[in-house]
């Protein structure tokens, strides 16, 4: 599990950031080691991304809930285990499929919100991840996670449509704290 701060960055002149959101990421993950320091990682997660976008020129602003499941994969270096704890490093690619995208939309005094707007978005997001933590052994080999994780997204999320003047750009970005259990 992964309380988040996630924020859309703007790739258009015109088009700015306006605030953030929180949100939530949940799923499973799993290691193989290759070597005694070295893992592959991998996972299946729900994220809930977002942010709130702003065009000056129309006082227009939106605010996006981006829900994704995503397939991180990275590899994990890991030190010697001191006193029950280990640090780690993690970087990775992170594909995501858009399930649902929701949007609350203030053009001067009026309002609109929770508008289904899943075809004003992306349906494929690609990101990295970069990742440091500690784990701490519990007994054997189960130990509690703990890491700090910064997702930087590749891809613009905001698709385009033929009526859309100017097309603007946005990637999704978030910051994490990542907690868990491995087995």
């Amino acid at each position: 599990v992964a309380p988040t701060v996630a924020w859309m960055k703007p790739d258009t002149k015109g088009l700015n950031k306006d605030g953030s959101k929180l949100g939530f990421t949940y799923g499973l993950m799993g290691e193989s080691n290759f070597a005694s320091n070295y893992a592959l990682t991998y996972g299946l997660q729900v994220t809930y991304r977002g942010g709130i976008l702003k065009v000056d020129s129309l006082n227009l602003r939106t605010s996006y809930a981006l829900k994704y499941v995503e397939l991180p994969i990275g590899v994990k270096m890991k030190t010697n285990e001191f006193n029950r704890y280990r640090y780690f490093g993690q970087f990775g690619l992170v594909p995501g499929l858009n399930l649902s995208a929701k949007t609350t939309t203030e053009l001067g005094s009026i309002t609109e919100s929770n508008i289904e707007s899943k075809a004003y978005i992306t349906d494929i997001n690609m990101s990295m991840m970069i990742a440091v933590g500690t784990e701490y052994t519990i007994s054997g080999s189960t130990t509690f996670l703990a890491s700090l994780e910064f997702n930087n997204g590749f891809v613009d999320v905001l698709a385009k449509s033929k009526d859309t003047d100017p097309e603007f750009k946005a990637i999704s970005n978030y910051v994490a704290l990542n907690l868990g259990i491995m087995f």
